[in-house]
């Protein structure tokens, strides 16, 4: 039986430190625009409900087993309700509408639901038990969890804080997770592992079409940066069936806090309160505009 420490190489450590260095990235990005604005709160708590699921065995493995292992999944923890607690408590963000919230329900509802019959399909009853449940509910979610993150993209015409740093660093976590299971397969190892293949390759597949999206944008929205717009995500392949277009009068209107008086508000719409890099950070509206209406 090999050790643990030759699950490890080359890209199963580069996929660990792409994805810690987006969490520090978006972290980074939010104080330093002192707002949270494009940054779906659905996603982030879709990201929380994933480690909490993956990471049950933190309650009974030894942290000397894997220490590595240890500190990144009380790093990813930590971190994901940090960044629920600056976008809720600390931060302006921008407020999703109703129906953003209803499609992260179905997806966390849909993980739940197919995550016993997909680890039954893969499994059978070899691996049948809840912690294997909670596993293959995390690795069916967060191939969707992004997609409350697109559409809120599809639906702003402000600039976000999300820049491609993030993105990049975002999505080559789940290209070296990739390569790292091909090294397993082909190895010594000979190691495959159905389920996380297949849902890792979906949410690839959709960190790649948006990348393309975004380098072939070819409007630029922030003083030293860019962001996607509805324009340009039309143009992806997999993001344009997920969130198709709208009308033009559904997209984001920015908003000033809810403190502010008439006048105040009246010199927001008009101008925009713009923190650094151009950001809004008064914004702590719905995509929809509806408190207009």
């Amino acid at each position: 039986m090999l050790s643990p420490h030759h699950y490890f190489n080359v890209f199963r450590i580069l996929g660990d430190v792409s994805h810690t260095v987006s969490k520090c990235i978006l972290i980074w990005a939010i104080h330093a625009n002192r707002s949270a604005e494009g940054v779906s709160l659905i996603t982030q708590i879709l990201y929380a409900v994933v480690f909490c699921s993956r990471y049950l065995d933190l309650f009974w493995t030894k942290p000397s087993y894997l220490p590595w292992n240890f500190v990144l999944k009380l790093f990813y923890l930590g971190s994901s309700f940090y960044i629920i607690l600056l976008m809720t408590r600390v931060y302006a963000r921008t407020r999703e509408r109703e129906k953003a919230w209803k499609f992260g329900s179905l997806c966390l509802g849909g993980s739940t639901v197919a995550a016993p019959l997909v680890l039954l399909i893969f499994k059978k009853w070899h691996r049948y038990d809840f912690d294997s449940v909670m596993w293959t509910l995390s690795e069916i979610l967060e191939s969707v969890c992004v997609l409350p993150q697109l559409i809120l993209l599809r639906q702003t015409s402000v600039p976000t804080v999300i820049d491609s740093f993030y993105l990049v660093t975002l999505g080559s976590y789940r290209v070296f997770y990739i390569l790292n299971w091909l090294v397993r397969y082909f190895g010594a190892e000979h190691h495959f592992e159905p389920i996380a293949t297949i849902f890792g390759t979906v949410q690839t597949a959709l960190y790649l079409d948006f990348a393309w999206v975004y380098w072939s944008r070819q409007r630029v929205k922030l003083r030293n940066g860019g962001v996607v717009d509805s324009d340009d995500l039309g143009r992806g392949w997999l993001v344009s069936r997920i969130a198709p277009r709208t009308d033009p009068e559904d997209e984001e209107q920015p908003a000033p806090f809810a403190g502010q008086d008439s006048r105040e508000q009246g010199s927001t719409r008009g101008t925009g309160k713009w923190g650094p890099r151009g950001i809004s950070i008064s914004a702590d509206d719905d995509t929809a505009g509806e408190a207009q209406r």
